[in-house]
């Protein structure tokens, strides 16, 4: 696979993210489909508002693995911080009904993550590494490979 560096007028370079994300008090709050489908919604329209480019996401019941590429206006903790400050406001606010029994205090996310710069990406190494990923997390989620959302990337 040949890597295309992003080229500005001052830098030549690449720069991918693979973030993972947990909603606080690690709720299995993904086991609902429709908060899986409503959060990852968010999370793409947060990227859009940010010109953040997102590969792919996955999720498991709870903790959502994002990637990301082409990120060379964004550090990891901005894309964390952007991501899942927009997610986290928009579910609040428009779903928080679907929230209540799990979620508590204001919040959707934990105040951490988990962040990792990768090489060059295309949709089957995403793929392959969230599969994989999900084996070493602390549980494994039910139909992993239909929660993952691909993007080619080639």
């Amino acid at each position: 696979m040949e890597v295309e560096l992003i080229r500005s007028s001052h830098s030549v370079g690449e720069a991918n993210y693979h973030i993972q994300i947990t909603p606080a008090y690690r709720a299995s709050v993904f086991a609902d489909p429709l908060t899986r489908v409503l959060t990852r919604d968010y999370i793409l329209a947060g990227a859009r508002m940010h010109s953040i480019t997102v590969a792919a996401i996955g999720f498991g019941d709870d903790h959502c693995h994002i990637f990301t590429v082409a990120c060379k206006n964004h550090s990891a903790a901005q894309v964390a911080k952007l991501l899942k400050g927009f997610s986290s406001r928009m579910m609040r606010k428009h779903h928080r009904d679907l929230l209540a029994g799990d979620l508590w205090g204001g919040k959707f996310w934990t105040g951490g993550y988990f962040y990792r710069t990768v090489g060059a990406v295309n949709s089957a190494t995403v793929q392959r590494y969230v599969e994989h990923s999900q084996r070493k997390h602390w549980k494994v989620s039910r139909g992993m490979q239909k929660n993952l959302l691909q993007f080619d990337v080639n």
